[in-house]
């Protein structure tokens, strides 16, 4: 992933954590030619597809659903959040098909869970529960190629504020490093609002426990962790460079607290793998001094614009707001006169982001601009404003604001030609290893 113009972000914690999903049977109440749903042979396997992820223990969801006894208590909240379109999460506008990883139910599906739960949430037949899923390690990709973590467990101070901390993981890239995934796994869930991975600059250096003051200067995003964000992989024959002479410093927003925690988060690496073609980067459209939305203000908008330097191929973009947000729009105008709407986020949840994977590409000519539009609600009428009559201006503290937009591409016609080391992550030209074209 290449960065350009790469800032911060922060995030919320999230207060609800639900998932919920059914398999497209026919729904009914054991009417002719229609089968009851059970929980057993219709709910189970699509809760181990679309929901154990998180729904498990030590993964990031407060409620186990893994069993029909765990399920049960949460039938009747399942079939809320779902008749609503609220869970599972996703908030791009986009007919089914539009998106890669699209978890929307369809009408059946819905039609399907609340019929289940209407007839009492039956278990169904024992001898119809599928095995129960595994998961390779404690990491939700896999045993990563590299681990790094916080240099020391980091104690949250017990004010009730917020506890923001810059740490240097010290390790310095020898060499350019071709990665293909990352994943954040906090080391205390309950205390860590977010955290973010940047590149950063190999001479600086944290104190006995890592922290560093002041943040990280000329940094570039790698990744955050926020609920909705888990990691990141991309397909094989991609992969992102981390450039030799580089470390990784990790920003960490801590949860205000009384209570006395310990954190110690780690970053898991995957190394690219083999014949790589393609290097990801990302055109970043974000507003920072320019923030300042007025008291009770519903609709206050910002709209930013960046030129593609080359030729690409977009394959996904990502906005990113606080408590304020309420929508996004990306919008490519080409050097021909047309326009065309890349992707829109109508109703932005801070608590739910994630990237839009979309599942078909758009090639751009170099001199496209690209158009970010980011609207605000600072009014009474919206439930996440902690404050609206408050004057508010960009910043780093979730009750301040941010305008940070992503569009992910790869360069029309690349072919690197790297052949990558998997236990070093190091790459050599293909032919050298006499890989080319394989």
């Amino acid at each position: 992933m290449r960065m350009a113009g790469c800032r911060p972000f922060m995030f919320a914690s999230v207060l609800t954590w639900l998932c919920a999903s059914v398999i497209p049977i026919a729904a009914g109440n054991g009417a002719a030619g229609k089968e009851p749903a059970t929980f057993t042979k219709h709910v189970a396997p699509i809760l181990q597809k679309k929901c154990q992820t998180c729904h498990r223990p030590g993964s990031v969801a407060p409620m186990a659903l893994l069993t029909y006894d765990q399920v049960k208590p949460w039938a009747k909240s399942i079939r809320e959040q779902v008749a609503e379109r609220k869970m599972p999460p996703f908030h791009a506008a986009g007919p089914l098909g539009h998106f890669l990883d699209d978890p929307r139910l369809t009408d059946e599906e819905i039609a399907t869970v609340k019929a289940w739960v209407a007839s009492g949430s039956p278990k169904g037949d024992l001898a119809d529960m599928p095995p129960p899923r595994t998961w390779p390690s404690d990491w939700e990709l896999g045993q990563p190629s590299l681990i790094l973590s916080l240099p020391k467990p980091y104690t949250p101070r017990k004010d009730l504020r917020d506890d923001y901390q810059n740490f240097v993981l010290d390790r310095v890239f020898t060499e350019d490093t071709w990665i293909r995934g990352v994943e954040i796994r906090p080391g205390n869930r309950k205390a860590i609002h977010h955290a973010n991975v940047f590149l950063i600059r190999a001479e600086l250096q944290g104190g006995p426990d890592g922290r560093i003051e002041g943040g990280f200067k000329e940094s570039q995003l790698l990744l955050g962790w926020v609920p909705g964000i888990i990691h990141w992989l991309e397909p094989e024959g991609r992969a992102y460079r981390i450039p030799k002479g580089t470390k990784l410093g990790m920003q960490i927003h801590y949860a205000p607290t009384d209570d006395e925690v310990t954190d110690q988060t780690s970053v898991g690496l995957y190394f690219a793998n083999g014949l790589i073609q393609k290097r990801v980067s990302y055109l970043w459209g974000g507003a920072r001094q320019r923030i300042e939305i007025p008291p009770g203000e519903a609709n206050y908008r910002l709209v930013e614009k960046r030129t593609f330097p080359e030729d690409a191929v977009v394959r996904y973009f990502y906005g990113h707001m606080h408590l304020r947000g309420k929508s996004w729009a990306f919008r490519l105008h080409y050097p021909d006169g047309r326009v065309e709407t890349l992707g829109e986020i109508p109703k932005y949840d801070f608590n739910w982001q994630r990237v839009y994977r979309l599942a078909q590409s758009v090639s751009v000519p170099k001199g496209t601009v690209a158009e970010y539009i980011a609207t605000w609600d600072n009014s009474a009428n919206n439930p996440y404003n902690p404050d609206p009559t408050q004057l508010v201006r960009n910043g780093q503290k979730t009750v301040d604001e941010m305008m940070g937009g992503y569009i992910f591409y790869e360069v029309a016609g690349e072919s690197l030609d790297l052949w990558v080391d998997s236990k070093t992550g190091r790459a050599v030209p293909a032919s050298a290893n006499g890989s080319l074209n394989r």
